[in-house]
């Protein structure tokens, strides 16, 4: 099912059928881009859910209907960070104030990270540089080859020092 530029325009609008067809369409992508940073299922469900409420209240927002794919993909990868973020400062939240003085350390960096690099090298170096994950763990987090993680690490690495130059 492909969906039509009508439907995108109606879901703009605010038309309940409309949001319901969105929803069905493009579920699957924004658990997937969701599931790519969070292991838990049951996670998984209520930040698609998150998200979606999410876009809903910001369908304004999108102004050109042919981008909705990466409206709804900017929106469930944020909305996975914090959760992430989120539950990372309620497990760690009096050490990361001892560090940092602050708990909004990990959203700085994500800052930071994110307009020079792709979401795949955000998300590889956000696991192993900030949550300190093993390979293994990014492995089975993202679903990504070792080889392959370890690669897009090396290239975000080589793009953050030529950017730090």
């Amino acid at each position: 099912m492909s969906i039509s530029p009508k439907t995108i325009h109606a879901f703009i609008q605010g038309n309940q059928e409309a949001m319901g067809e969105v929803y069905e369409e493009y579920k699957n992508l924004m658990y997937f881009v969701i599931a790519s940073y969070i292991s838990q299922p049951e996670d998984c469900e209520d930040v698609l859910n998150d998200a979606f409420i999410k876009a809903m209240e910001h369908r304004t927002d999108l102004k050109d209907p042919s981008k909705i794919k990466s409206f709804l993909t900017t929106i469930s990868r944020n909305t996975a960070l914090d959760f992430l973020r989120k539950k990372k400062e309620t497990a760690n939240s009096d050490l990361i104030d001892e560090m940092y003085g602050e708990t909004d350390s990990y959203n700085v960096m994500l800052n930071l990270l994110e307009p020079l690099l792709t979401n795949k090298e955000t998300i590889v170096t956000y696991y192993k540089a900030v949550f300190q994950y093993t390979w293994p763990e990014i492995v089975e987090l993202t679903g990504i080859a070792e080889s392959t993680a370890r690669k897009i690490y090396a290239e975000a690495l080589e793009k953050l020092r030529k950017e730090l130059r």
